[in-house]
């Protein structure tokens, strides 16, 4: 396979994977900070998971890993055409300082890292789950996918590529988002962790309920807590829940215990990488846009 063979073909994927959006090849658009024409090998536009985005990509045809050198400079390429995300795609594979560079880069821009061999299973990477005026733009971490389908008590749910969202909450990994807004009913987050408390001890018969150290945001507080319980038995709960001045966006983490590192490392490095925003409506009530 050629260079340009191996464009094409990654163009083709993202083009089934998004058919309603617009896909270009090998386009040019002018940087914001360099005031010059950047080539860009795939450029995704257009409304992804129902909101405007644009998603840039890079095809690196190597014959040698992909370094931390490479993946500063797409990050500079993605500033410059103030992209929403980018996805670099290598056929040869990368460094572990290039994948810890992509993946715990603390800029908003998003950056993932994948083996071409890997390709098909990118499906469900983002979404944009909302609740009334409040929104989140949520991505899956590394290995796994985002499902934007409803449940009854959720809006969005992360589990393991490759798994059935009930293989994935019966034998595997299993997280799940929803919002809490602030009114009289439910005024802060002391009130939604006591009722929740409350449920868990109505559930189980001495549950043991614990908050936990974890990562830090400048826009909100971040609490972790952890339930568990002998009815639980190889199963344990972790709950992340953001506090916002209007809202609290919480993600439930139910896992194996042989699983629940690792897990809990996924659980964060979502809440780390979720941006707020606000959902603008149309005169019908209809989500067309979104306010960071």
């Amino acid at each position: 396979m050629s260079w340009k063979e191996y464009e094409t073909y990654i163009t083709r994927h993202f083009q089934r994977l998004f058919p309603d959006t617009s896909i270009q090849h090998d386009v040019r658009r002018e940087g914001l900070i360099s005031k010059t024409q950047r080539q860009i090998d795939i450029l995704i536009e257009g409304r992804v998971a129902g909101f405007d985005l644009k998603i840039i990509v890079d095809c690196k045809y190597f014959n040698k890993n992909v370094d931390v050198k490479d993946v500063e400079s797409f990050l500079s390429f993605l500033q410059d055409l103030k992209a929403s995300k980018g996805i670099l795609i290598t056929n040869k594979g990368y460094s572990r300082a290039a994948y810890n560079r992509a993946t715990f880069d603390s800029q908003d821009i998003e950056l993932r890292i994948i083996d071409f061999g890997d390709l098909e299973k990118l499906q469900g990477f983002l979404a944009i789950p909302y609740s009334k005026s409040e929104c989140a733009i949520v991505s899956s971490p590394p290995g796994w996918v985002v499902d934007a389908k409803r449940g009854k008590k959720y809006l969005a749910s992360f589990y393991p590529a490759g798994l059935t969202q009930t293989e994935a909450f019966h034998t595997a990994g299993f997280i799940y988002l929803a919002f809490s807004h602030k009114d009289k009913d439910w005024p802060d987050l002391p009130a939604l962790l006591a009722k929740q408390n409350e449920g868990a001890k109505r559930h189980y018969k001495n549950p043991k309920i614990e908050y936990l150290d974890t990562i830090k945001r400048d826009d909100c507080t971040l609490t972790l807590r952890v339930i568990d319980a002998q009815e639980m038995r190889d199963s344990i709960e972790y709950t992340m829940f953001l506090d916002y001045p209007s809202v609290i966006i919480y993600m439930t983490l139910l896992t194996n215990r042989r699983d629940e590192k690792d897990c809990l490392k996924k659980l964060e490095w979502i809440a780390e990488k979720l941006i707020k925003g606000n959902v603008i409506f149309d005169k019908n009530a209809y989500p067309i846009n979104v306010q960071m």
